[in-house]
């Protein structure tokens, strides 16, 4: 069902399409911020814009504009410079805060502004080779420093860039261009034989004796197995590469949000991600230095060198270009 009969037009310049791009590659779809310097509010069509809008990516090649990806509306924000890094990181179109700095400085602003953030949840992209031509009629839409835009579905271009959007997107690989794409790591891990994966599912179960290793919950429906390093070949399919987490501190964990390391040779301690208070979620931060319920077999504990790679790849992976959910 179309959640809104509109469509928003966001024109992205070079350097913010290609870090998003080599994070969607690696990291997966996931939440992106649109933004601009505040100077007025913006229109009151915009501000009015319905959650689940389609959003397109439109970026100049040459003399001719293409769409180069989108995502859906979630909602308005204002935000300042570093609120927008400390939640969205290289999701920001930046590959650091000193560059995301130095950005908003290149367009008039400073340190101190405040930022117009387009949220937008299930971002798709599309390769240069993969990319479509605008009609050239919408050219002068973008003239100045205009960078967005509002197109009706009641319209005929409307209607036209939204099938354009949607047949190309049912003409490539699905997993790929869907909110369900989670990077180049977990499309490994998807080849492998399922019931080898369930084997090392049942051993990490049995080696943590069904209790969550943060927490001790031992109710079951509430309990996954997490990967720490992905098991994109058989050989990280021992039980030194899982760990039986609740199923929400499994996603944080996931998301990076969470990660572990060894506290000499005697304990693993939970990191947690002051981020994670941007998001509401501070109830948390109560994990933060916890030790982790480990099982009486030492050898079976998680390996350090598989810690040292969640560590480095995946907590906090949106601050760097390159890093991935596990």
């Amino acid at each position: 069902m179309r959640q809104s009969d509109d469509i928003l037009v966001c024109r992205v310049q070079n350097r913010w399409y290609s870090i998003v791009k080599k994070e969607y590659i690696s990291a997966g779809s996931s939440a992106t911020n649109f933004w601009t310097i505040k100077t007025d509010d913006p229109a009151p069509e915009l501000v009015n814009l319905k959650a689940g809008t389609l959003v397109i990516y439109v970026m100049e090649l040459g003399d001719r504009f293409y769409i180069v990806g989108g995502g859906y509306f979630v909602r308005w924000g204002e935000l300042s410079l570093a609120d927008a890094w400390e939640r969205f990181g290289v999701r920001n179109g930046s590959s650091s805060y000193e560059d995301m700095t130095a950005e908003v400085i290149r367009q008039g602003g400073s340190a101190d502004s405040t930022l117009i953030s387009t949220m937008l949840f299930g971002t798709f992209i599309f390769s240069r080779d993969e990319a479509l031509g605008m009609p050239d009629e919408f050219k002068s839409e973008f003239s100045g420093e205009k960078s967005r835009f509002l197109l009706s579905l009641n319209e005929p271009l409307g209607r036209y860039l939204e099938r354009l959007v949607r047949d190309k997107r049912a003409a490539l690989n699905s997993n790929e261009y869907s909110s369900d794409w989670r990077g180049i790591y977990y499309l490994a891990a998807k080849r492998l034989d399922h019931g080898e994966i369930d084997g090392f599912y049942a051993a990490v179960m049995a080696a943590y004796d069904f209790k969550c290793a943060v927490t001790g919950s031992t109710a079951i429906p509430l309990l996954d197995v997490a990967n720490i390093q992905p098991c994109y070949s058989n050989t990280f399919q021992s039980v030194q590469n899982g760990i039986l987490m609740r199923c929400d501190l499994h996603r944080l964990f996931s998301e990076g949000f969470m990660t572990l390391r060894y506290e000499g040779d005697k304990s693993i301690v939970i990191m947690v991600s002051p981020s994670i208070k941007t998001l509401g979620a501070g109830e948390y931060m109560k994990f933060d230095g916890k030790k982790l319920h480990l099982p009486k077999d030492k050898s079976v504990w998680p390996k350090r060198e598989y810690l040292e790679w969640h560590q480095h790849k995946c907590f906090e992976h949106w601050m760097h270009v390159g890093g991935t959910p596990a």
